[in-house]
């Protein structure tokens, strides 16, 4: 008799530890959120930019993917694009425009959030930085604040070049050496 319940608790022990696992194993591959376009490090035009992405979402785990660009809250919803439907985000796309958020000139942050439902409890985060540059052939003037900013404000963005002919370092050493 004995014997019959140890088999019992080992057979319990060992389906625990599967069902665990398992779970485990589960929750992690639910976890997965990744931008694909743009590219971390990569050089965009300022403006409205397409962002896209991929995770391990799909149609009955009820997880969902939304983006936000340099910390502009609230997170904006992504529009799925997986091959199984509306409630498939396994790829997802989204659009900046102005009503939201757009690129910058500079560096940007963008940030997917990948979330569930209540009942899985689970949240992902993944970013990238992207560098804004002008379009080609969009220039962008800087501003009075950028100029104050850059150069204080006490001296003009740029300072003309010196003709090296007036310049000349050995004569200077002449005159000096002279007056002794």
């Amino acid at each position: 008799m004995k014997f019959q319940e140890f088999k019992i608790q080992i057979i319990t022990l060992a389906l625990g530890v599967s069902l665990l696992a398992a779970g485990l194993a589960t929750t992690s591959a639910y976890g997965l959120v990744k931008i694909i376009s743009p590219a971390k490090g990569q050089h965009v035009p300022v403006g409205n930019i397409m962002i896209s992405g991929t995770s391990s979402s799909n149609t009955t785990n009820h997880c969902t993917v939304s983006v936000i660009i340099n910390g502009i809250r609230p997170y904006q919803q992504a529009t799925s694009t997986g091959s199984k439907g509306p409630n498939d985000y396994s790829n997802w796309t989204f659009s900046a425009t102005p009503k939201y958020s757009t690129i910058k000139e500079g560096i940007n942050k963008i940030t997917a959030k990948y979330s569930c439902l209540p009942n899985v409890n689970l949240t992902k985060f993944y970013s990238v930085n992207v560098t804004g540059v002008p379009a080609k052939g969009q220039a962008i003037l800087p501003t009075p604040a950028n100029h104050a900013k850059a150069t204080g404000g006490a001296f003009p963005p740029s300072l003309p070049s010196v003709n090296p002919s007036i310049v000349n370092e050995s004569k200077h050493s002449k005159i000096l050496k002279g007056s002794k």
